[in-house]
């Protein structure tokens, strides 16, 4: 190979992995920055939209919603152990939903503070309001989304204690069961009679609608965002929020219009989930688009059933599910058990599914074992780099050939200075009477580079390392080291990453700095670098890293820091086995070892 070549592909090798690895913190900026465009960006969306033919809605807040809905008898309570909040029986919508054990600030899990859990469901007059509602369509009588039903039992909505509801209008009798489970989902069983002198025709219909917000459209890392359904055969089928949007303004091809026999549909962010699930077997088509209501963008999937003929006297029984919580990879593995298809794809496993699957596994099985996430996230590592080993020996001592040839390489270079071409020639020549090829240390990279991108996929695609703690100063594995060396780690009472532009680039933590270190580590265990190109991008490459991965996921710089720890161990054991001496031997040699042996010369 070529001197040139020989740079050139070392600087793509070097910038594939940056683009690989840092792509999400390095295109999504500053949060201040994100936040910026995602408003923008809805605030187009808005402009480009037709007008509401509606009126505007009144703003309120949640609490005032369900307060003057509970007072006028509007409203049941729904207490379950993984989730409480109520049911407005207008449109017998669900729509006023908290999950238990989720907060939404470490702050307040630590103080578990009932009024900060997650508010996942929010009634239809509130800013961030998103709510599901089942009704029947085709004929007159039907109830509607606004239809106001009569509760026929009593007590809170529970477990033990399904809801029981009934509309009734001249000609049509609809009898409505909702019950919860342990966990997130709800059952709607309906059964519709014809108790007029004429046929009818009904159709139910399924919706979750929810406002347009500007995190909506922001980009996460490590999720997707948007529409999600398994439709048939496809499975996780998805659409941005931020294409769905511009179905708003009239353009059909960003709606989802799909029949199925099979499936499920979704609206869903990084963390949590609502999801309208069909009987199985029957066919309905999935529906998801956004449109102008009542003055808003609002996003809207569900599904559409068949329309059903009924004779006077005739009824019809019709049973939905809509699952509305967090993505707990063992919970939607249970409901996947219990019927619904593929459901543990809700989880963005991103397409290397093959391996951050049973990466999720290993983890929840350290985590079960040790007690702690983070332990977990070590041991797993510990194990993958033992899988690994046998791979990395491969690419190991080829450096340490590579690294042990250096001198007379150098050597070469500096009797053919004059002559470029016979000194590549001779170092070929150098190379193939060492039977030394200066790939082969390449390319058994390449399946630790997708072990490493698997990794980081299970960790920040899964709810787990959410306001997890780890030992020290961190709170939260997936926010960003929350110390910073521009302050000397919080001794000096003031926060860097509030100054305007470059705060951003100063929230360098602990963690980050400690990967930087071990990131020059691990350059001291590969062959020194000649061209001066090349000496001057690796030599710059930790200090990049150091900033690229500044506000990155704590629990990503941990596992970073850790697996680097285990490499150097791995590496200089084999370096050392091949006779080779590494940077950290000369360190020693020169300014330990020759110390200690000054007073005998």
């Amino acid at each position: 190979m070529e001197k040139d070549d020989q740079r050139n592909f070392l600087v793509a090798i070097v910038l594939t992995f940056v683009l690989l690895i840092g792509y999400e913190q390095f295109f999504a900026g500053p949060q201040r920055k994100a936040q910026q465009e995602a408003k923008a960006r809805a605030q187009t969306e808005q402009q480009v939209a037709d007008a509401s033919p509606t009126a505007p809605v009144v703003i309120r807040s949640r609490d005032e919603i369900v307060a003057d809905d509970t007072a006028a008898d509007r409203r049941v309570t729904i207490e379950a152990p993984d989730v409480d909040g109520s049911i407005s029986l207008k449109g017998a919508r669900i729509d006023d939903l908290s999950l238990k054990n989720f907060y939404q600030t470490v702050e307040a899990k630590q103080a578990k503070d009932k009024s900060a859990e997650v508010q996942l469901l929010s009634p239809e007059a509130t800013n961030r309001a998103f709510y599901a509602v089942v009704n029947w369509v085709g004929g007159a009588g039907l109830p509607d989304e606004n239809s106001l039903w009569t509760r026929t039992n009593t007590g809170r909505l529970t477990p033990d204690n399904p809801l029981k509801l009934n509309w009734t209008s001249n000609g049509v009798s609809v009898d409505r069961t909702i019950s919860i489970d342990d966990h997130y989902m709800f059952t709607v069983n309906d059964t519709v009679t014809n108790t007029g002198s004429e046929a009818i025709s009904a159709q139910p219909v399924v919706v979750m609608r929810q406002n347009q917000q500007p995190e909506l459209l922001k980009p996460l890392p490590g999720a997707h965002a948007g529409v999600l359904g398994v439709y048939n055969s496809k499975t996780n089928q998805t659409k941005k929020f931020k294409d769905l949007a511009k179905s708003a303004s009239g353009s059909a091809k960003n709606e989802v219009n799909v029949p199925v026999e099979k499936g499920w549909i979704a609206l869903t962010t990084k963390y949590w989930m609502a999801a309208a699930i069909p009987e199985q077997g029957a066919p309905v088509t999935m529906r998801a688009s956004a449109r102008n209501l009542n003055g808003r963008v609002v996003f809207q999937a569900g599904f559409t059933d068949s329309t059903y003929t009924l004779a006077p006297g005739q009824s019809v029984e019709k049973s939905f599910r809509i699952f509305a919580g967090a993505k707990r990879v063992e919970v939607l593995d249970a409901y996947q058990k219990a019927g619904v298809p593929d459901f543990t794809e809700a989880v963005d496993w991103g397409w290397l599914f093959f391996i951050t699957k049973p990466f999720f596994w290993m983890l929840k099985f350290f985590q079960g074992w040790l007690g702690s996430f983070g332990l977990a996230i070590l041991a797993t590592t510990v194990v993958v780099k033992a899988v690994l080993f046998p791979v990395n020996m491969q690419s190991y001592s080829a450096m340490s050939r590579m690294r042990k040839l250096m001198p007379e390489q150098k050597a070469i270079q500096e009797r053919f200075a004059a002559d470029k071409a016979r000194q590549q020639q001779e170092i070929m020549n150098l190379y193939k009477r060492e039977k030394v090829n200066p790939l082969s240390g390449c390319l058994p990279m390449i399946p630790i580079l997708l072990v490493s991108i698997a990794l980081y996929q299970t960790l920040m695609g899964t709810i787990e390392m959410r306001h997890t703690p780890f030992y020290g100063w961190i709170d939260d594995m997936s926010a960003p080291d929350p110390t910073t060396i521009f302050n000397l780690f919080g001794l000096l009472p003031f926060d860097p990453s509030q100054i305007p532009l470059i705060g951003g680039f100063l929230k360098i933590g602990a963690w980050p700095i400690m990967y930087g270190v071990t990131m020059f580590a691990l350059q001291g265990m590969s062959a020194p670098v000649t061209d001066p190109t090349q000496k001057m991008i690796m030599r710059f490459l930790p200090l990049i890293f150091l900033f690229l991965f500044s506000g990155v996921a704590a629990g990503l710089a941990i596992y970073w820091t850790w697996s680097n720890l285990i490499t150097i161990a791995q590496q200089y054991y084999i370096m050392r086995k091949n006779g080779v001496e590494t940077e950290f031997d000369l360190f020693l040699n020169k300014y330990i070892f020759k110390k200690k042996q000054a007073p005998a010369e």
